[in-house]
């Protein structure tokens, strides 16, 4: 925007200057829109109709001209007239000219009327035709800042972030006024110190305009710097050792040219900008981070089980959520997305429904801790959000004392690792717990090793070829033997070679009956288990049922599975264990059923439900997924304990529905 100082500066054949020295710093940035000229001779009641006859906008530089050098006492009245006249019309100025020659002096009532009204006058001695094509000169200039003005703001309105609290919405803009200007920017704060700085030597160069709050040219190593200093933010009220207004944020500049008036403009608009974001990220802080570092401290605290300190720190209306028993936790991976805007979003929609915090060691986790409810809200909501947001995966504990958190977020940590190669991108925590550990130790055990004695104890052949057997078992039990022959790296033949001989020396349907089958691999997972604690009265199994009264007779499968419904154990065990695959739509717990009953032909599966193999096969393969059962049939020792077999997946089934029937293999 063309100004006063510009038009003494820039248009030096105009020969304009300030009657008086010390207006030019107060009044050289003072715009200038047009100039009107016309003849001071002209009568005063005339010149008093310009209100009327000639509008001119605001920023309008009145030129008067004298047919004297000296002013005379006509010509000094007429002056004091158009001074009050101008100073209401809001004109940039009035200069007085004198073509040829040097203005006299004004007298000190006329020059002091000026100042009271703070209407800068100018004098000038050039011709009048030296003035013919200023106007024009400044619509250019005017039409030039116009077009800086709107390229500025367009590049500080693409700057602006679409969340304002966004973290590096500071640094962006700044950034950005760096390069606008050709400037260094440094933004402030008493208590938080360097917001932003661009480029990083500005904390350097603007150190002691900053400590100082001092404007103007300044020393800096490069030279004398432009500077300027603005209030973007004010304090925080009562901000814990800083009275109010001391963590004031400000915008320092420093330039090796003047601010002109589309810089100071761009400056202010920065500001502004500045300080509704550095606004929001505290008041998001306020609002967010306050309330999340409880949480943390909470769930740090169970996880370390101190239930009744962290039921301390997490006061409040939200304090009922530690009052429960059990918990279960969920781990939600955002992968490549930002873990911010889902963290606010499970906070919003779980609040006081459950603990949300941030995984404070793993970027892209969250955490949940669910209080066990009946509504089962908590579960139904974040499975939502998963299906709605791609790339996020969820693992989920099963339940847990509250004083075992850390072991279900260690279950629901382990699931989340495995959740991407399931349907639903979702994996049940602590889908590799076994049905075997539920059962009474002693009377579990007396039962396995009478139905295994044939080949444990017993065995007629080599102890190579027992070895050979036992290692088959598992993964040939729970595959066809296609599949458990690649899993075991042997032919086909093979694998129903060694059946046909376990199953001659056990008494065992091994290849024909899925009954079979599935007992006697819970026997070897019970086999596989931790000796069972003795006392020093007796070693002998507490089962209480009249089959293991004595210990020479061990019990029924019937008495085991009765003894260890007693406490509802096998139950929730199997509800948790079939939720996934209950809750699917394809109805795959009746393809499961009829696999297993089928000796898991899948030929035979899809007779019986008038689907195609491929179907079948399909079902069972996603259900196995969400079930935690290994189909790639890679080889399972007999050893490992924590191993899905398709054992764990009929006894769920058995437990909840009675299908597939299981019953105690006669002996003959």
């Amino acid at each position: 925007m063309p100004t006063l100082d510009y038009l003494i500066n820039e248009r030096r054949q105009l020969r304009l200057r300030f009657l008086q020295p010390g207006h030019a710093p107060r009044h050289g940035a003072t715009r200038v829109a047009e100039v009107v000229a016309r003849p001071l001779t002209e009568a005063p009641h005339t010149l008093a109709d310009l209100s009327a006859d000639t509008p001119f906008e605001n920023g309008t530089l009145f030129l008067v001209t004298l047919d004297t050098p000296r002013p005379t006492p006509a010509h000094v009245r007429t002056l004091d007239h158009l001074i009050r006249l101008l100073d209401r019309r809001k004109a940039a100025g009035l200069v007085i000219g004198t073509p040829g020659h040097d203005l006299g002096t004004l007298p000190d009532a006329t020059l002091a009327a000026a100042n009271r009204l703070e209407l800068p006058l100018l004098a000038t001695s050039a011709e009048a035709t030296a003035w013919d094509h200023v106007n024009e000169d400044l619509r250019l200039r005017r039409a030039q800042f116009a077009e800086r003005q709107v390229a500025h703001l367009d590049g500080l309105l693409n700057r602006l972030p679409a969340r304002l609290a966004d973290p590096t919405a500071v640094r962006r803009i700044a950034d950005w006024l760096s390069v606008a200007l050709d400037a260094e920017v440094l933004v402030t704060s008493a208590r938080r110190g360097v917001l932003a700085a661009a480029p990083d030597s500005a904390p350097a160069t603007l150190a002691h305009a900053v400590i100082t709050g001092a404007h103007g040219a300044q020393g800096a190593p490069s030279g004398a710097m432009h500077t300027r200093i603005v209030s973007i933010s004010p304090g925080a009220p009562g901000t814990p050792g800083f009275p109010d207004g001391e963590d004031e944020a400000r915008l320092a500049i420093a330039s090796h040219t003047p601010f002109d008036g589309a810089a100071t403009a761009l400056i202010q608009h920065a500001a502004k900008l500045l300080g509704l974001c550095d606004q929001a990220r505290r008041e998001h802080q306020a609002r967010t981070q306050t309330p999340r570092a409880v949480r943390h401290a909470a769930f740090q605290l169970l996880m370390r089980g101190e239930t009744v300190l962290a039921q301390v720190v997490y006061t409040g209306a939200a304090q009922a959520l530690l009052d429960t028993d059990t918990a279960r936790v969920f781990v939600v991976d955002t992968g490549p997305q930002e873990r911010e805007a889902t963290l606010s979003w499970c906070e919003r929609a779980l609040a006081e429904q459950a603990i949300v915090s941030p995984c404070p060691g793993k970027p892209k986790h969250i955490l949940i801790l669910d209080p066990v409810r009946e509504s089962g809200r908590v579960e139904t909501v974040l499975k939502e959000m998963i299906a709605a947001r791609d790339g996020h995966l969820m693992g989920q504990s099963r339940p847990h004392p509250l004083a075992e958190t850390a072991v279900g977020y260690l279950e629901a940590l382990t699931a989340v690792g495995d959740a991407a190669g399931t349907p639903h991108r979702i994996r049940l925590g602590g889908s590799k717990a076994k049905f075997a550990p539920l059962l009474p130790r002693r009377a579990a055990k007396a039962w396995a090793a009478a139905l295994m004695s044939p080949l444990l104890d017993d065995f007629p052949g080599r102890g190579d070829e027992r070895k050979l057997l036992l290692e088959t078992l598992p993964t040939a039990l729970s595959f066809k033997h296609t599949e458990a022959a690649g899993g075991l790296g042997v032919h086909r033949n093979t694998v129903t070679q060694r059946l046909n001989r376990a199953g001659k020396i056990l008494s065992l349907d091994l290849r024909g009956s899925a009954n079979d089958r599935i007992l006697t691999l819970l026997a070897l997972d019970i086999l596989a288990l931790p000796q069972p604690d003795t006392t020093p009265e007796t070693d002998t199994p507490a089962l209480p049922h009249p089959d293991t009264a004595a210990p020479s007779r061990p019990p029924t499968f019937a008495a085991l599975m009765a003894a260890a419904a007693e406490d509802g154990g096998p139950t929730a065990w199997a509800e948790e264990r079939l939720r996934p695959v209950r809750e699917d739509q394809r109805d795959l717990v009746e393809t499961l059923c009829v696999w297993l009953e089928k000796n898991l032909s899948t030929r035979e599966t899809a007779r019986a439900l008038g689907l195609s193999e491929a179907t079948v096969r399909n079902h069972t393969r996603d259900a196995a997924g969400l079930l935690g059962m290994d189909f790639s049939t890679k080889m399972v020792g007999i050893t490992d304990t924590d191993v899905v077999t398709v054992a764990d997946i009929a006894l769920a089934l058995h437990v909840l529905l009675g299908r597939p029937a299981l019953v105690q293999p006669p002996r003959p």
